[in-house]
């Protein structure tokens, strides 16, 4: 008696044309997908993926809500099929754009580019999205988007782009607070910020600077108001100031020693950007840049924590310098953590500096 293998049913589901049998290939091909996914080898995976984006046009609804469900969380999901989920409706696209671990910068700053409020919302929202995908966002120039980055405090935003965001929020008082209240407010822009923000927010930009600054930015503002109030008295301005004001407040504050933030500075250093940090934190220091350099080279705890508290940084930032500088993979210890509390104890913030600097030269 003869004895034919039959051929496997998703052959015969690819042999077939027809909308209805793409339609059961790709179901058929998304549940062994979801089955075995992250159990299949690579090249399995693969396949799998090629053949569901390559047919995701006959996916149907409830697939492509199981597979977007289901990759969310998966940082084994290939990177072209949550692509093809990020793109989709809103409904499919949600969990991919507020979850997965795996969206790329490219494929973030195409979704902003071609999808509407409610994708750019979701992404405005991602914690620690890059510059060039909070730079796509500030571009579309939608005040409730901005609003929502605004609030994002792991966002990463540049400071032309920050300085665009203050412009379009700045008929907008609550969101433009949270934008200015920001830690990683460029020193270049204090000046304008203090003079667009509300009370609460000029408050925490003023515990910022030192307060020789704080005094000539209430002056400036002062001054530059009563001038635009007496020359257009009947003038109906902007909250909380015209952009002539603000114009002037830039103008007269360019020569301030306006200092960067410890926030400023340490996104700087989250960035990669560790010779700004060191600078910045000499400025700050009023120390030579090369110490501060050769101090911190071996990412010590004692002498990091010193500089911390020498420029008035909050001592909860001193463990996210010392894991960004360590480059011998010494982890932070309990040890560590009572180095911090005793600086902060026994030091103020001028013994912090005279300490650091023993020994220091230029």
């Amino acid at each position: 008696m003869s004895h034919t293998n039959a051929p496997h049913p998703l052959i015969k589901l690819a042999e077939n044309d027809s909308r209805e049998a793409r339609e059961a290939l790709v179901a058929a091909t998304a549940e062994q997908f979801l089955d075995n996914g992250e159990a299949a080898s690579l090249m399995e995976r693969t396949l799998f993926s090629d053949i569901l984006v390559k047919l995701y046009q006959f996916a149907r609804q409830e697939v492509r809500l199981k597979l977007s469900a289901t990759l969310a969380m998966a940082d084994w999901a290939p990177v072209d099929l949550v692509r093809e989920l990020a793109l989709d409706s809103f409904d499919i696209a949600q969990p991919i754009l507020s979850f997965c671990p795996i969206l790329n910068d490219d494929i973030l700053v195409e979704v902003v580019q071609a999808c509407g409020y409610d994708h750019r919302q979701a992404i405005a929202e991602r914690p620690c999205i890059g510059e060039r995908v909070s730079h796509s966002l500030i571009e579309t120039d939608d005040k409730k988007v901005l609003a929502t980055l605004a609030a994002n405090v792991t966002a990463r935003i540049t400071s032309a782009d920050f300085e665009r965001a203050m412009n379009s929020l700045s008929d907008m008082p609550e969101s433009l607070n949270l934008l200015v209240q920001r830690h990683d407010l460029p020193p270049s822009l204090v000046a304008a910020a203090f003079a667009l923000a509300g009370a609460e927010a000029r408050d925490i930009i003023v515990s910022r600077v030192s307060p020789k600054i704080a005094d000539r930015l209430v002056t400036i503002v002062a001054d530059t108001s009563a001038e635009a109030a007496s020359s257009a008295a009947k003038t109906a301005f902007k909250h909380p100031l015209p952009d002539r004001v603000v114009d002037q407040v830039r103008t007269s504050a360019r020569k301030l020693d306006i200092k960067p933030t410890p926030g400023f500075l340490v996104a700087a250093l989250m960035r990669g950007e560790r010779d700004q940090f060191v600078r910045g934190l000499a400025y700050i220091l009023e120390l030579p840049t090369a110490g501060v350099s050769r101090k911190l080279a071996n990412a010590d705890t004692e002498s990091i924590a010193l500089a911390a508290r020498a420029a008035n940084f909050d001592s909860s930032i001193v463990r996210t310098i010392y894991e960004t500088l360590e480059t011998r993979a010494i982890p932070w210890t309990i040890g560590d953590d009572r180095t911090v509390a005793l600086v902060w104890m026994r030091c103020s913030p001028n013994a912090a500096r005279t300490a650091f600097a023993k020994g220091m030269s230029n």
